[in-house]
């Protein structure tokens, strides 16, 4: 991207927020989310929550999914849209990462607009959308960014041990392997890479959960 498309990009603080809310069967951990959720600082800005639900293993759900679905279906979100979707089928956290944004903008949209991906056993702070919306305010434009995440780094890119750290005064920086816990995707680099993953799939290659199998793929 270049030109006036980026700098409408850096210029522009969004005003939209759509969480995607990952879940299964783990209703104590997703109470404490939605609560953290609830007392976070919004802003009057619009912020969407969405809930996908996996589907139930061999095709018979569980009491601990079944009062994840209860929860949900008590939730009061005075914020934006609520929406609960319900898998019919297991397709794993991979699956639900996979598929809860499919109709991400390959231009990037009008950059007025965050999405946010939250799996269930996380809890953010009172002012994450005030940080991550001034950080993609500052760094939409970039061409080389998959997203922005809310986690500190932990993991070291040569072997994977959770020993990384950087001492920098708080400042945000560049790193290759992206933070998984509260990952905000930049639109046009996860629409490229749903692209890449499909083409993957029909060759036959599908990833496994929680396993990083070091491959060139």
């Amino acid at each position: 991207q270049s030109g006036m498309g980026e700098a409408a990009a850096e210029q522009t603080i969004p005003s939209k927020l759509v969480i995607k809310l990952l879940t299964y069967n783990r209703p104590k951990p997703l109470q404490r989310l939605l609560e953290s959720l609830e007392k976070a600082e919004y802003d009057k800005d619009t912020v969407e929550l969405e809930v996908w639900i996996d589907g139930p293993t061999g095709g018979k759900s569980s009491a601990e999914r079944d009062a994840v679905i209860a929860l949900t279906r008590g939730i009061e979100w005075w914020h934006g849209k609520l929406q609960v979707n319900l898998r019919e089928a297991n397709v794993g956290l991979v699956g639900n990462w996979l598929g809860c944004w499919k109709d991400a903008p390959e231009d990037g949209g009008d950059w007025s607009t965050v999405v946010l991906v939250l799996e269930d056993d996380m809890e953010v702070s009172p002012l994450f959308w005030r940080w991550l919306k001034r950080m993609w305010g500052h760094y939409a434009h970039r061409s080389d960014l998959a997203g922005i995440s809310l986690q500190h780094q932990h993991t070291r890119g040569s072997d994977g041990a959770p020993t990384f750290h950087v001492d920098n005064g708080n400042e945000p920086y560049l790193y290759k392997i992206p933070g998984s816990w509260g990952f905000s995707p930049h639109p046009v680099a996860w629409a490229r890479f749903l692209k890449w993953h499909d083409a993957k799939t029909f060759q036959g290659y599908e990833p496994v959960d929680l396993q990083f199998k070091g491959k060139d793929v």
